[in-house]
Order: structure tokens, then sequence, then C-alpha cells
């Protein structure tokens, strides 16, 4: 069985548009610029707001925690990491309209990440002054109007806000853990297909990946899913990574469809702006005998996404069944 790995949370939040509003083609970047600060500004005191590095509270409050996430003291696998992955996933429904008529609504998913997942009732309040500040170049009015708990792998569950009041069930709220995972995996036929429907920017030996390469890709979720266990659940994630990437040589890919969409947005840094690249690898590819163990492993990968930009819905993966070929 393949190691425990972090806990996962999925919900979807519908955005009300409550003035016409142009909003990008892609919605990645909208959230971006302003989410951060709409998290701190609902978690902590007013004279934190933009200086957390001079806050002296001994206790971690939760934007630090999320946003800014504290090395814990000793040895760790990750020795060389520069930045630490940030324990959540923002996708915005892949949706190209640029103009959304008042009334309208845009929707969300969310998905938090081991420790992460205690922390919701921030996100859903930092949704909401994020929606208030306005979206789009005009600012455009808008509400966070509903949350629903996403059900595993399901596309409903039940509602756990709805205009500005919060539900709460016995039952607790659907989590996705590794006997989830397991399941699912051993649910799924040994041929699928698996698509990067938003851009995949990943760099391997130290290129850009432009074509479809299983075992890089392989490789790059291990590294990714232990450090997100590694600083925001229990601890380093034990799995043999060798042995995941030898099973990813060992399968038949076939290529579809696959090319390189260029993507930028403005940045500033320094004082002076210049363009920030998040272009990527879109596409999709049949992967013929998939272990189960390697099933497991996309299939959180699905959830975490991959490369750069993913917490804003670039590396979004999608694993499908595939019919075998006759």
């Amino acid at each position: 069985m393949l190691a425990e790995p972090p806990a996962l949370f999925r919900c979807r939040l519908t955005l009300r548009l409550l003035e016409d509003a142009a909003l990008p083609a892609l919605k990645g970047p909208l959230l971006r610029g302003g989410f951060g600060y709409a998290f701190q500004e609902s978690s902590c005191p007013q004279p934190c707001w933009r200086r957390s590095d001079q806050c002296r509270v001994e206790a971690i409050c939760p934007y630090r925690w999320i946003f800014e996430t504290p090395r814990p003291p000793g040895q760790y696998p990750l020795h060389d990491l520069r930045d630490i992955p940030r324990p959540f996933v923002i996708t915005p429904l892949v949706d190209p309209r640029t103009y959304y008529p008042a009334g309208s609504t845009l929707d969300l998913e969310l998905v938090l990440i081991g420790r992460s997942i205690q922390w919701l009732p921030f996100f859903i309040l930092a949704f909401e002054r994020f929606a208030r500040g306005g979206l789009g170049r005009d600012n455009a009015r808008t509400r966070l109007e509903r949350v629903e708990a996403l059900e595993p792998w399901g596309v409903t569950g039940p509602v756990i806000f709805q205009d500005g009041r919060a539900f709460t069930r016995d039952t607790g709220w659907p989590i996705i853990d590794g006997a989830i995972v397991a399941a699912q995996a051993a649910a799924l036929p040994p041929d699928l297909r698996l698509s990067f429907v938003t851009p995949l920017r990943l760099k391997h030996q130290g290129r850009l990946l432009d074509s479809f390469d299983l075992p890089a890709i392989v490789q790059a979720l291990c590294w990714r899913i232990t450090a997100l266990a590694t600083f925001h659940d229990d601890g380093a994630w034990e799995v043999d990574y060798e042995a995941l990437i030898a099973q990813a040589r060992s399968v038949k890919v076939e290529p579809e469809g696959q090319r390189w969409e260029d993507r930028s947005r403005p940045s500033r840094h320094g004082g002076a702006t210049h363009a920030m690249e998040y272009g990527g690898l879109i596409g999709s590819a049949v992967l013929r005998g998939v272990p189960d163990h390697l099933r497991a492993l996309l299939l959180i990968g699905t959830q975490t996404h991959l490369g750069k930009a993913c917490v804003f819905g670039n590396g979004a993966l999608r694993l499908t069944p595939c019919s075998r070929r006759k």
C-alpha cells in the first residue's frame, strides 16, 4: 500500500457578481494578487497587516502557518527546498468567458491539505473579504454566496456556508485519506488518460518540461507530496520514490494533442514591474498498464496539482478511465 498521504478536503465556492464585470479568461491570476492579503486581514489584528515580519506574538497565527510556514527544527528530508509549498489549491472552474453580467456566478474549487483543514473558517472569511473588495479591472461588487463540502471524487456535497450563515453537522466533513485514495485507485482500470487541463510549468534536470514525460511527472509529484506532508501534516511521507519512478518507466505512454501555451502576468518586485511567466504544457496522454500504487499517486496529484503557480490553478491534472485497445 502507498504510504499515508496528507489528508485532503475539497469544497466548491460560488461567488455572485452584483455588477457587470470584465474578468480575464484565465481566472487564476485574478486570485493571486489579493487572496493572501484578504486572508491576513481576516485572521490577524490590523497592526500586523502587511507587517507580519514585525509580529512579536510567539503563537503562530493561521496566516503565518499558511503563507509563512516555519521550518521545523532538526533534520528533515528537504534541506535544499527554497520555497515551502502552501497547503491549499484554488482552482477556478475552466471558463473562457471575459464578460459576466450582474447576477452571474463564478465557481472555484478549494482543496485544503493537512493541517490547513482546521483553518477552513478563515479561508471562508478571506473569500468573503476578497469578494467584497470587487473583481476584475473595475472592482465589480461580488459576494460569497455558498460553500459546498465536496464528497471524495464527487461534484456535490453538503452546504457548509450559505448567504453569510455557516452550518455544521455531527458527522463532520468529507475528508480524503489514504484508505479512500487506495479504494479509488483499485476501482480504476489500468488504462487511463492523464490530462493537464491548465498549464504545467515544471523544471526537470534544469529545463522546462515541454513534452509528456511520465517518470519526471511522477518524481515531481513525489517531491511535492513529501514537502506538503513534512511542513503541513504529521511529517515525512515515507514512500519509495525509485519504485514509483521505475513503475512509471514501465508504463506505455501514448501522447495526445500536446502543446505549449505561453502565459504571463505583470508583477511588481523591488519597485519595478516585469512580466511573470507561468505558461506551460497542456494536453493529455493515454497510459497503458498503470500499476495500482502509481494510480494512487496520480489520484493525489489531481488534488494537489503540480508545478509553478499550482496554488492558483496551474498544473491541474485530470485522470479518467480509457478504453482498452481492441
